[in-house]
């Protein structure tokens, strides 16, 4: 174990973000939650000096919620820069990158190709570091049958699929703190792994959703080609706790699920 002074998260205020500020205040950490919500700005530099003062670890969660090529990877590009700059400036020792198993074997899907420019800008920093690669969370299902759906249905590659819980992606990095960098990137899975559609399947039913679901060997993951274990690993390095069926039960879950979830949570207890 490594011993930790003071942690800033890029994007603390985001879902994943502040889920690892408070695991890390939990553990009794100084964390620092750095977003423009606390006048953190990572396009422009503004406060950056500020919030890593001190600091030995950045744990960065900053996303942009966009597909447009170009916005992706002016957001990564240009907020690497100001990110690098300032952590070689305050010294960092850690610079932990929550990422996504996948970016590097899938092309042509927007944001998979902007996530694995910024891992090459993590690379060339010259900061010591970890790449966390993520599989899809539990919490975005809802935006992906959304994504894959054209005339109500949702046009699945056939490829397997292993979502985790947001919570558990945000205890991997909390955790990942107290470790030293491994400079290279690290995968986390969830507990099951399932063909993709039967994923999709499993989901609409517990939302009472009535799309129908198929497999399409010419289907893309939001534009990128998927093989088998494209965007899920056959073997990770780290595991989430979370069940689909624990997850279901959490606050997170009943957000996105109608009123026929209980029904439904209920009839896959009974079904074993």
């Amino acid at each position: 174990m490594t011993e930790i002074k003071k942690v800033v998260v890029l994007g603390g205020s985001g879902m994943i973000g502040s889920l690892v500020v408070s695991a890390l205040a939990s553990a009794g950490v100084e964390v620092v939650s750095a977003s423009r919500r606390t006048k953190v700005n990572i396009l422009t530099g503004e406060g950056l000096d500020e919030a890593l003062a001190g600091a030995d670890t950045v744990i960065d969660t900053s996303d942009v919620p966009n597909f447009d090529p170009d916005t992706l990877k002016t957001f990564f590009r240009t907020s690497g820069e100001k990110i690098f700059a300032a952590e070689r400036k305050a010294g960092i020792r850690h610079h932990i990158m929550l990422s996504i198993f996948g970016v590097d074997q899938v092309r042509g899907n927007p944001y998979f190709d902007a996530k694995l420019m910024q891992e090459d800008m993590v690379r060339a920093s010259y900061v010591p570091y970890t790449i966390l690669r993520s599989t899809q969370f539990y919490e975005f299902l809802p935006t992906i049958a959304s994504g894959l759906t054209v005339d109500n249905v949702i046009r699945l590659p056939n490829a397997v699929f292993s979502p985790v819980a947001a919570a558990d992606v945000a205890t991997t990095l909390a955790n990942l703190a107290h470790h030293d960098p491994i400079d290279n990137a690290a995968s986390l899975a969830g507990p099951e792994i399932a063909q993709f559609a039967a994923w999709l399947q499993r989901f609409l039913m517990v939302t009472g959703d009535r799309r129908r679901v198929v497999t399409d060997e010419k289907a893309t993951y939001f534009g990128g080609r998927v093989q088998r274990h494209s965007i899920a690993p056959a073997f990770s390095d780290f595991t989430g706790t979370a069940t689909f069926e624990k997850w279901l039960g959490t606050p997170a879950a009943a957000a996105l699920t109608t009123d026929r979830y209980a029904h439904a949570v209920t009839a896959m207890e009974l079904n074993g």
